[in-house]
């Protein structure tokens, strides 16, 4: 289209000089230029609609392939949590029973203290994997943002403050409240801290800030952690990927899965030795 109207515009002062002289002939090139500017508007039109129609198509089948793939997997998991959990709560009653015939200083109600918190680590492993796999929908209600980060602040500043590490918060207090599930947005906010916890080595801090953008919340997690590469970053929400030496790989995906269940969008930057910096936006309240 904006190649016929540039020729055009070159034509034109051609066509008018012979506008005195030719009539018919200068006519019919009027005609001609009207006719191929219409045909090269339609043309355009039809050639953007069809590529938007492209990536839309494009868009659906991924979404139906992420969903089929998430199906199978919470089939997966609704087994795979019924043959484990059942054994492993057997595990669980045994060894505390077994605790009780040993005293504290003996190494035996020690070694039963570990068999403990691993079977009660590996209980975990199937609730993070399932909470993956399975997600509950969110139950929506108005949600103060800043509240929930404020009381997840406060649940894990024991936690920090033994690392030595400091959790400060910059909130928007103009920021306006969202239709959101307070209880999967503390999970998720959670698991962003923690995360963050775990990759700062020795001495450091994690802001916590909030800002409104023209439409939608964001909330920003940036740590003075030790940061990731470009292939780990890839891969940070792929499940069981894990940087860590007993690490899931699951804390980091259940975030994704609860952002998208709120039509939100989740946003990493990190560069090694500097630190990560996830970004969330939640849509305000009726924002499709």
């Amino acid at each position: 289209m904006a190649s016929s109207l540039i020729i055009s515009l070159v034509f034109l002062p051609h066509v008018f000089h012979r506008w005195g002289h030719i009539h018919l002939q200068t006519y019919d090139a009027l005609f001609e230029i009207i006719l191929y500017n219409i045909v090269a508007w339609v043309s355009g039109t039809l050639v953007q609609a069809e590529r938007k129609r492209k990536e839309e198509l494009k868009k659906a089948q991924q979404e139906l392939i992420q969903a089929n793939k998430y199906k199978v997997i919470g089939e997966l998991a609704a087994g795979i949590a019924h043959e484990i959990r059942n054994p492993l709560g057997s595990i669980q009653g045994s060894l505390e029973i077994l605790r009780k015939d040993y005293k504290a200083e003996d190494s035996k109600y020690e070694f039963l203290n570990i068999l403990l918190k691993e079977v009660a680590r590996l209980n975990k492993v199937i609730t993070d994997f399932l909470n993956y796999a399975r997600p509950a929908l969110p139950n929506l209600i108005e949600t103060d943002i800043n509240q929930m980060i404020s009381e997840t602040v406060l649940i894990l500043s024991p936690q920090a403050s033994k690392k030595g590490v400091g959790l400060k918060t910059e909130l928007d207090k103009s920021l306006p409240r969202i239709k959101a599930d307070p209880s999967q947005l503390k999970q998720a906010f959670i698991n962003l801290i923690l995360n963050s916890l775990e990759a700062i080595e020795g001495n450091g801090q994690i802001l916590i800030s909030t800002l409104q953008d023209k439409n939608s919340v964001r909330v920003k997690f940036q740590d003075t952690g030790k940061g990731m590469s470009e292939e780990t970053k890839g891969k940070i929400f792929t499940p069981f990927f894990s940087t860590k030496e007993n690490g899931a790989g699951l804390g980091l995906g259940i975030v994704e899965r609860i952002v998208q269940n709120h039509k939100g969008e989740i946003k990493i930057e990190s560069y090694l030795g500097k630190g990560t910096t996830f970004t969330l936006f939640f849509p305000i309240k009726g924002d499709k």
